[in-house]
């Protein structure tokens, strides 16, 4: 028997699935990425004017990865 996870203290799901799936004594994690759960945006990324990606900041994404699965685990 598999219980689905879902929190609202990590992003929403960006399609249908859930934040994780507990199947006996296992865990499984779904699509956990670095989007805020607060505004969706992606920490450490500069937009330009056009929308376009200038610069990412690797080390805040991951740090936000990690918050998320953190949220997603308590």
């Amino acid at each position: 028997m598999s219980v689905s996870i879902q929190t609202d203290n990590a992003p929403k799901p960006v399609g249908r699935y859930p934040h994780a799936r507990r199947v006996g004594e296992l865990l499984f994690l779904s699509g956990i990425g670095p989007r805020s759960a607060v505004d969706n945006s992606i920490p450490g990324n500069v937009y330009a004017s056009d929308g376009s990606l200038m610069a990412y900041d690797i080390a805040a994404q991951c740090h936000s990865v990690f918050a998320n699965v953190r949220a997603v685990l308590e």
